[in-house]
């Protein structure tokens, strides 16, 4: 059996050494869009050396993929909202840790008019009057009858993204 001496934080081979890596954290918590590097020193404390070569982070969890030394989920851009487990190898020793990708930011408009004017009992496209965008979708909540009489309505639009985070936008609804 082989051993190693650890000196310095070098390996000398005298018969067998498993090298343990020390983490920053356990667990990583990351916004969604946020790029997630596949750089091992991004999670590893820096007293140790290794020889870098050697050192890289894979993912456990099925569906990621390497894109330009990001992780992304298969066929996405970016790696989506969940909890992902990984392992950064030395050599065939593994060190586990984990990636959480939340999703804490709300959508953000592009469009905020104070008031818009629409038609008697026109459907208003919301999207079109604040162009809302997040990475995971947005949907709109507003009173269902604004245009069911004519005038002004002072009204306030919930826009929402699929894990909750919302911004209330207040608007004047002029129905003609």
């Amino acid at each position: 059996m082989k051993k190693w001496i650890l000196n310095a934080g070098i390996c000398i081979m005298l018969s067998g050494c498993a090298q343990t890596l020390d983490l920053k954290k356990q667990t990583f918590t990351i916004e969604l869009g946020q790029d997630v590097y596949a750089n091992p020193n991004l999670y590893m404390k820096e007293d140790r050396l290794v020889d870098q070569k050697r050192l890289k982070v894979v993912p456990v969890t099925n569906g990621i993929a390497i894109k330009d030394n990001r992780f992304i989920s298969v066929g996405k851009d970016i790696l989506e909202v969940g909890e992902y487990d990984f392992k950064l190898d030395y050599d065939g020793d593994a060190t586990p840790f984990v990636i959480k990708i939340k999703d804490t930011q709300p959508p953000t408009l592009t469009n905020t008019p104070s008031s818009i004017e629409v038609g008697y009992l026109e459907k208003i496209d919301w999207d079109s009057v604040f162009q809302a965008s997040d990475l995971s979708g947005v949907t709109y909540e507003s009173a269902n009858d604004l245009t069911s009489t004519s005038g002004e309505k002072d009204t306030v639009v919930k826009i929402k993204d699929r894990y909750g985070n919302t911004i209330e936008q207040p608007i004047k609804v002029v129905v003609r």
